[in-house]
């Protein structure tokens, strides 16, 4: 059996529908040769939903393993975290102390999906990096978050923390953990996103920007439908970059307010349901919160999303895109 793979989430008894089908969609995408150790930093899940996790897990192949963590012995109690920053908002940032034997781990939040195998992404060489992620705006000077944070121009851009391949090593031996904790207790007033903000203003010089495929959303497909070849770059990335993407998403992002575990018109709301079919978690009344109004507004955003597809595809001619090994 090959090396293990170390997979992270974390949740609230509230997650624990995204959080099964984040799973789900993890081991039905893993190859024949990969396994995963996926790890569950749980706030308060109950005894009983963390047992319905693991026999769905189980039904997607026993080679791989799953295991919860409580996060109240997760956070030290001697590195400053109060009430006023919530457990689960930090928790990422001590899987090192977690984790005291593995070197590497890939973050995901609950509200992913994966759409292929993720070793190619999990064996990226970070180059020295200790964190690598898609970003979600490039450094320019009008950016939203270079002078806030106080980043340079230099540095790439802003990553977001949905999906994030940490080198463990180094967060212990550099006591990273902490850097990021100093840095929310010095910019408290400028940081809105808490916890990402922190780990892009105090280790912007150790990220490594990945592929877009690896965090894309819908929304960003949306936005392609508006865009020329001719214009280069696009989001910090190279066009073709992000039109592979969106054409052949490696993990899918949902976020923003329209969550895809309940009645909505996002783009790619058919094929998560459709994957909450395959894990039977999906009901035969369909997807919760279906109204009159919601199922006008998803009818009126058709074209769009149609529009959208047509263009990217395209784009994909135009530029020679193909499809990733």
């Amino acid at each position: 059996m090959k090396e293990s793979k170390s997979i992270v989430f974390a949740s609230d008894a509230r997650g624990v529908i995204p959080l099964s089908v984040a799973i789900w969609s993890l081991l039905e995408q893993a190859a024949e040769g990969t396994v995963y150790q996926v790890n569950v930093l749980s706030d308060g899940i109950p005894e009983a939903a963390q047992d319905s996790v693991r026999q769905l897990a189980e039904r997607k192949g026993k080679r791989h393993s799953l295991r919860f963590f409580d996060l109240e012995k997760v956070i030290p109690e001697d590195l400053g975290v109060t009430g006023a920053i919530p457990r689960a908002t930090w928790a990422r940032l001590f899987l090192g102390r977690m984790l005291p034997d593995v070197d590497r781990v890939l973050y995901l939040d609950i509200d992913t999906m994966c759409c292929t195998d993720l070793s190619a992404l999990y064996e990226t060489d970070m180059k020295g990096a200790a964190v690598a992620g898609v970003l979600e705006e490039e450094s320019h000077p009008t950016s939203s978050f270079n002078e806030r944070l106080g980043i340079p121009l230099s540095c790439p851009g802003y990553i977001n923390a949905g999906v994030m391949l940490m080198d463990l090593t180094c967060f212990r031996r550099e006591n990273l953990d902490v850097k990021c904790l100093e840095f929310y207790e010095n910019h408290r007033e400028a940081c809105y996103a808490l916890d990402q903000d922190s780990i892009n203003g105090a280790l912007y010089s150790r990220i490594l920007p990945l592929h877009p495929r690896w965090n894309w959303n819908d929304g960003r497909t949306r936005r392609l439908g508006f865009v020329r070849k001719n214009q280069g770059m696009w989001k910090g990335y190279p066009l073709a970059d992000s039109v592979q993407a969106a054409l052949y998403p490696g993990i899918l992002h949902f976020m923003g307010q329209y969550k895809p575990w309940f009645y909505n018109y996002r783009l790619e709301g058919k094929r998560y349901a459709e994957c909450m079919t395959r894990a039977g978690l999906l009901g035969k009344n369909g997807l919760p919160g279906y109204t009159f109004d919601k199922c006008v507004k998803k009818m009126t955003h058709a074209l769009l999303y149609a529009h959208a597809r047509w263009r990217v595809r395209r784009l994909a001619g135009q530029l020679g895109v193909q499809e990733p090994n």
